[in-house]
Formats: structure tokens, C-alpha cells, sequence
């Protein structure tokens, strides 16, 4: 799995990241979601709050997908946020239900 671009800056430049595994419908954005990621009091940057590939921001009862890229590539070094037309665009498939204990 692997997605591709070219960098706007520099036209000649494409951009591939190649994917252990992702997939897509993974979780579900809402307020306590956005409140933890985002700090408390709205101090921190918060992560994994838009799509790690093209930058789209999560909204309210948004359902996104989860990526892991391969090792030794540049980018986040934590598994990316995806939302799911990207995730689609990989060929990323349902995520695995959990199981219930």
C-alpha cells in the first residue's frame, strides 16, 4: 500500500510513503476526542486531529482511518491519521471489529 504526490514547491518532486498496513472507518471524531487530543484548555497542537496526507481537518462525528508507515521514511514516525477518501485512494480496507471480553 503506498500513497503518492507531487510537492506543489517543487514540481519535479514526488512523494511516496509505502504503508506496513491502514485502514479506514477506524474511529470516530467527537468532542471528547477532539478535547483530549487538543489539550484541555486548546494549548497543544493536536495530533492525529487531520488527515496526516492531505491536511483535511477531522470534524464532529467524522469517521477517519489509521495507517502505519514503513520504517525509515521521512514524515511522522507514529501511525498517521488518515481520513477515508485517502485511505481509499490506498486501497485500505474496513477496520477489524474489536473484540468483546
Amino acid at each position: 500500500m503506498k500513497l503518492s504526490k507531487t510537492i506543489p514547491a517543487r514540481k519535479k518532486t514526488v512523494r511516496t510513503v509505502r504503508f506496513k498496513w491502514a485502514y479506514k472507518n477506524c474511529m470516530e471524531c467527537n468532542e471528547a476526542y477532539l478535547k483530549l487530543r487538543n489539550g484541555l484548555h486548546g494549548r497543544r497542537k493536536g495530533t492525529m486531529t487531520s488527515c496526516d496526507w492531505c491536511h483535511h481537518k477531522f470534524e464532529v462525528g467524522e469517521w477517519f482511518g489509521i495507517g502505519r508507515p514503513e520504517p525509515n521514511q521521512e514524515g511522522p514516525k507514529r501511525n498517521w491519521a488518515l481520513c477515508n477518501k485517502c485511505a481509499e485512494r490506498m486501497g485500505a480496507e474496513d477496520a477489524p471489529s474489536l473484540k468483546k471480553f
